[in-house]
């Protein structure tokens, strides 16, 4: 006969696999990140952003998309090859400045930022401003179409302000978007969550 001691083990060691096995597929089917409707509500979106989010081949993966990353570009076709979207300087034959690139169109990784230990493309939305901005700021155009659809991917993805990043944030070997970036214009703008 078994004792009393071994079954009072045994049920503690049923009950605790329960509650383990419980918790796992609360986390399976809910992940740990923060609600898109914790994040303050935009009055209005701007429709050249919200269409060059939403027009995509496939469905957005937002739970795939974790950071947002701003670099620059002198050359359209590299930013076209490297990252989700590209800012240009002035509209072009359609009046848009932003678009999207096939990688966004496809939702797949980009290759718009470096740095050892952690592979930041597969998790980050890259979004890349043509220009040298490292002596002369970006035309106000090109910040108002990059805070338009910075905050239009933080509200489709549910990324939060610190998870937007300028590349020379995490890879130290570029200066990019450059010096004269107004950085802390970029986050002022960014969205917060509510205060409660």
């Amino acid at each position: 006969m078994v004792g009393s001691r071994t079954m009072k083990t045994l049920g503690a060691l049923v009950a605790a696999m329960t509650v383990g096995s419980i918790a796992l597929i609360l986390m399976e089917t809910a992940p740990i990140r923060p609600p898109v409707t914790n994040l303050s509500a935009v009055s209005s979106l701007a429709d050249e952003s919200s269409e060059a989010i939403s027009q995509t081949n496939v469905a957005i993966k937002a739970a795939k998309w974790r950071q947002i990353v701003i670099h620059t570009s002198v050359e359209p076709l590299d930013a076209d090859r490297d990252c989700h979207f590209v800012i240009d300087q002035s509209p072009g034959t359609d009046g848009k400045s932003v678009r999207s690139t096939s990688l966004w169109d496809r939702q797949v990784e980009g290759n718009h930022v470096f740095a050892s230990g952690y592979n930041w493309n597969a998790t980050s939305i890259g979004v890349c401003l043509i220009g040298d901005f490292s002596q002369t700021p970006p035309t106000a155009s090109q910040m108002r179409s990059l805070i338009g659809l910075v905050r239009a991917l933080q509200q489709t993805c549910g990324i939060t302000a610190d998870r937007v990043y300028l590349a020379g944030d995490i890879d130290p070997r570029t200066a990019s978007p450059g010096a004269a970036f107004p950085a802390r214009e970029l986050n002022g703008s960014l969205l917060r969550p509510r205060e409660r």
